[in-house]
């Protein structure tokens, strides 16, 4: 199950995401955290990856091709991600945002901590 919430001790937006998820729920969770930078005014964006499992090629190719140039549009200007311990989910994760550099001037670093990920993204 996917939550996304507003986490107020580090002034951003926290995204969940835990186990597999289909396409269409992704692309639309996904479309949830745009919305909310919108209407929250927040630009920094807390991922917890550690429930992902996999996310397939055609995933990751929209959120390159559509999701990060919006994101980069409407002002998201620093990701944080607690990385999955999984294998095949951290290595799904790291490919799909390894071309944002390409779109834009979000910034992103990996963590193996939830503190670590929480002091950088509040301390930015």
């Amino acid at each position: 199950m996917e939550n996304l919430t507003i986490d107020h001790g580090t002034n951003s937006i926290l995204c969940v995401f835990d186990n597999y998820i289909k396409e269409d729920e992704f692309k639309q969770f996904a479309k949830n955290i745009l919305n909310k930078v919108q209407t929250s005014g927040k630009t920094k964006l807390l991922y917890d990856t550690r429930g992902l499992k996999v996310m397939p090629q055609s995933i990751q190719d929209w959120i390159n091709e559509v999701w990060f140039p919006e994101a980069n549009k409407i002002g998201v200007s620093h990701m944080a991600f607690i990385v999955p311990d999984n294998i095949f989910g951290k290595v799904s994760m790291e490919q799909t945002n390894s071309q944002k550099d390409k779109i834009g001037n979000i910034s992103i670093q990996y963590f193996n901590s939830q503190a670590t990920a929480q002091k950088w993204i509040k301390d930015l």
